[in-house]
């Protein structure tokens, strides 16, 4: 039903592109030839500092996904656009589940990396990750996703242990006109989305709708795994004028969807947010203030209920002073959920308020200006299950000239317990319980110390390398008492270390190469006395190689060929064969305003798997996708 339901949609656009193509989105898919590499190093990013500064100064390992990048992959979800991503760890565990992370820890309930969106945080602290499943839009709507690897928890707080992640949409200005995209091809999948943006006064607006529906994925065994998905969504945002002194947004979203998991298609999942944000100029630097509400809900007949709603306000202000320049400012968070756990599970007590509190200052200071800069901060918040935390942060950047710079720094983060580590309870069929979460889980915590070098060696060459070498302490272990019973405990401890290569070229103008590669290493110990039989294995299954390459390809104004080849290591326990995918894409602008293209995903296996939990192991099969984008 759905591929007849994608087959007709795309009949339709080819019926109706003799339609003018005035009011065409005014931020169309570059070619390469607009933007050189030495451009490419100044695109600004704010996620590392909490204000705008360039890549090329920016004192930490950071990569840009550029709206172009995740148009011309092909991709369809921001799970799979986040591939894109330098050295991220990206591994499907089953269609409807993601792990993600940033230098190790990879789980399907990956704890260590937090996302943003547009500033709203993603955390949810049912169990200290994301739920990818739901975390969707319009991919075009995107402008940048800014990747950071290495601990943010001085400028964002608690569980920003490993990275952070922050999606960054388009102004309602960019985005005017209407735009219809359809995606249809094999394993039953089917995107349909249409948006369309006009003007509000002084100010500008977008609404918007998706559709997308997956078909089952394979189990390793053989056969169905019995996990389709389907969701819907549909959003807006409305923006001030872009050039009023003081500039706001308003969004929001509300989505509904099917929950699929291994042989259990009937879950369901629903929610919204609203969000507000406001940036003015104020005691010589730049005031903003943010505030977001989300509520949502997840059900699993016969097996878990849960529903949550999270409040969030945050401000900041920036300001320069001679040599310095400092950001400041403080956010509360408060989100309380009900979560019912019916078969051979739940929490106790089944609702809880989770609340955080906190406050942070960082200062640049210019030794020498142009050459030598220290930076210095730290968090410090106050939450209702670890009381008051303090994250600090220094590091410095060199600059040898215009086209090279160092960086060195040395910081402490922290992930706060969860209701996984508190309040889980596992209960066997006689209903004694095996497993227990305990009330004084303490945070677990990592101090990190990097260095990177940063250089444009020649205009159409730029090389970024980084180092890192991380201990971690009080981590989740699983302890074993007298009687049988399990105590989530923090008797577990880590060692990890790391180098990550990035190079970008250009042999042409019509053709770019952006090549990246990461090497991991990770060893485990446990306190004295520990009766962890697990080896720690639970919380983590990384490769110690991560690999890709990306090519882009400008054949003709109207032709365009991208590929990336990415590669994979071996993942230990439970052992998962290391392996290498092949996407590509064939992009064609048939007119003015509409573009199509063929995408390939997983093209050198029939099916592979990624990521393994203890009941589901699901392998993922070659994808062949037509898309068809109409702007008008």
């Amino acid at each position: 039903m759905v591929a007849k339901l994608s087959c007709v949609c795309v009949l339709l656009v080819l019926l109706t592109t003799r339609t003018g193509s005035q009011g065409l989105d005014s931020h169309q898919p570059q070619d390469l030839k607009r933007l050189s590499i030495e451009e490419l190093t100044q695109v600004q990013v704010t996620s590392v500092s909490r204000r705008p500064e360039s890549v090329a100064r920016t004192a930490a390992a950071v990569s840009v996904v550029r709206q172009d990048d995740i148009y011309r992959s092909g991709t369809t979800t921001l799970a799979e656009a986040l591939r894109l991503g330098d050295a991220i760890d990206v591994a499907q565990v089953s269609g409807s589940t993601w792990g993600i992370t940033s230098r190790g820890f990879n789980i399907s309930t990956a704890n260590k990396l937090l996302v943003l969106i547009d500033g709203r945080s993603t955390y949810v602290p049912l169990f200290g990750g994301t739920f990818w499943d739901v975390q969707d839009t319009i991919l075009a709507d995107l402008d940048r996703i800014e990747v950071i690897r290495g601990p943010g928890g001085t400028i964002w707080g608690a569980n920003a242990v490993n990275g952070v992640i922050n999606i960054i949409s388009r102004p309602s200005s960019e985005t005017q006109g209407a735009m219809v995209t359809l995606v249809g091809g094999t394993n039953d999948r089917a995107v349909a989305s249409v948006r369309y943006g006009g003007r509000a006064g002084g100010g500008h607006y977008r609404v918007y709708g998706k559709f997308r529906h997956t078909g089952p994925q394979l189990l390793v065994s053989g056969g169905s795994a019995g996990d389709d998905n389907t969701i819907g969504q549909g959003g807006f945002r409305i923006d001030s004028s872009p050039d009023a002194p003081a500039r706001w947004f308003v969004s929001g979203l509300a989505y509904r969807g099917s929950l699929g998991l291994l042989g259990r298609p009937d879950g369901a999942t629903a929610g919204g947010h609203l969000l507000g944000r406001l940036t003015r100029p104020l005691a010589g630097g730049e005031f903003a203030l943010q505030a977001y509400y989300d509520r949502s809900s997840r059900t699993l007949p016969l097996q878990f209920r849960g529903r949550r709603d999270t409040g969030e306000v945050d401000a900041q202000q920036a300001f320069r002073a001679g040599r310095h320049h400092v950001v400041f400012g403080s956010t509360l968070r408060v989100s309380d959920a009900r979560d019912v756990g019916i078969s051979g599970f739940l929490f106790d007590p089944e609702r809880r308020t989770a609340w955080n509190l906190n406050a942070f200052a960082q200062d640049e200071y210019a030794l020498a200006p142009g050459r030598a800069y220290v930076i210095a901060g730290a968090k410090i918040g106050r939450n209702n299950y670890t009381g008051f935390e303090l994250q600090p942060n220094l590091r410095v950047r060199l600059h040898g000239g215009e086209r090279q710079m160092a960086w060195a720094s040395i910081s402490r983060a922290v992930r706060l317990p969860t209701r996984f580590d508190t309040d889980l309870r596992l209960v066997n069929p006689l209903g004694r319980v095996t497993l227990t979460g305990r009330r004084d889980f303490e945070g677990e915590s990592v101090i990190a110390y990097e260095a990177g070098y940063r250089a444009l060696p020649h205009p159409r060459l730029s090389l970024d390398a980084a180092v890192f070498a991380n201990r971690y302490d009080d981590l989740r272990s699983q302890e074993v008492q007298p009687d049988g019973l399990v105590v989530l405990s923090n008797a577990l401890n880590a060692r990890t270390s790391g180098v990550e290569l990035v190079a970008t070229v250009q042999p042409a103008p019509a053709w770019r190469l952006h090549g990246s590669y990461a090497w991991f290493r990770k060893s485990l110990s446990f306190d004295p006395g520990s009766t962890d039989r697990t080896g720690g294995l639970a919380e983590g299954n990384d490769p110690s190689h991560l690999g890709a390459l990306r090519s882009n390809v400008d054949l003709t104004d109207a032709v365009s060929l991208d590929a990336m080849l990415r590669f994979v290591g071996p993942r230990p326990a439970p052992r998962i064969d290391g392996y290498a995918e092949l996407d590509f894409r064939i992009g064609y602008k048939l007119r003015q305003g509409w573009d199509l293209s063929l995408i390939g995903q997983n093209l050198l296996h029939a099916a592979h798997p990624e990521l393994f939990t203890s009941a589901s192991r699901e392998a993922f099969r070659r994808v062949v996708l037509v898309r068809s984008v109409w702007r008008f």
